[in-house]
């Protein structure tokens, strides 16, 4: 894709890119020993503004198309709790609370919230953090569900033990989907559970389906090692045919770098 097609498409997501760019080519050049906790400091302090922005962004695209934004996330007649677009499958909910148990996690697409309310109520992890892309999520959630947009590198956030991130990836526009996986790698420090609709599987606002395969050789490359007898165990839990099929659990290999 040219530069010239990116800015006529997605303006904002190149000024993301470029402020990202000005400070990792800053922190190049400054004193390594004396300035890397400060350029840190700073790569943290823009990624909080990118998320801002990115909010406001989907906010305002929202207002052209009632239902999706820009990004991905859902807009706030589809993001709610009584939306008949969100469907709780209260039995894997369930099954990865005790699979996670004495984890911190962190949901990256978490929706309304629901599975964050069951996970608490359950108590076996750690602690559960959840975040969504939808732009109006933390105002349908109260606050349960913090903004998240995926598809901008997102450096702010403290890293968890997993990454849970159902029914998301193939929303992600295939031109970010790097930075989507790279989003995720940089928070689990030891695994991610992930599922990514197949092609052919159809479904609201699906930019991005993958066959399976692919998706293991981008997780592989990037450090983590797929689990088939983890991954059949938990999704035969679950009600939801395209969870059946599409629930997988990667399991990092190589070290993390915090």
């Amino acid at each position: 894709m040219s530069c010239i097609r990116i800015l006529k498409n997605d303006p904002f997501k190149v000024m993301l890119i470029i402020c990202l760019l000005i400070v990792f080519f800053s922190q190049k050049n400054i004193n390594q020993q004396s300035c890397d906790q400060d350029a840190n400091e700073l790569i943290k302090k823009l990624s909080k503004k990118l998320t801002h922005m990115a909010k406001k962004y989907g906010q305002l695209s929202c207002s052209l198309d009632k239902k999706v934004s820009l990004n991905g996330g859902w807009c706030s007649e589809l993001s709610g709790k009584n939306s008949s677009e969100h469907i709780t499958d209260v039995e894997i909910a369930k099954e990865l609370s005790f699979y996670l148990r004495n984890k911190k996690v962190a949901s990256f697409g978490d929706g309304p919230g629901l599975y964050k309310e069951i996970f608490i109520f359950l108590k076996d992890v750690q602690s559960y953090d959840a975040f969504d892309g939808a732009p109006f999520c933390e105002e349908t959630s109260n606050n349960n569900v913090k903004f998240l947009d995926l598809t901008v590198p997102v450096y702010h956030l403290l890293p968890f033990d997993w990454i849970i991130s159902l029914e998301v990836a193939e929303h992600i526009p295939k031109e970010y989907e790097d930075t989507y996986i790279d989003n995720l790698v940089r928070h689990a420090r030891e695994g991610i559970i992930i599922s990514w609709a197949t092609p052919g599987q159809g479904g609201l606002s699906h930019l991005n389906e993958k066959d399976f395969e692919e998706v293991k050789s981008k997780l592989f490359q990037k450090g983590f090692q797929h689990l088939p007898q983890d991954s059949q165990r938990v999704r035969e839990k679950s009600f939801l045919p395209w969870i059946q099929n599409n629930l997988n659990i990667f399991k990092r290999f190589s070290k993390f770098d915090s």
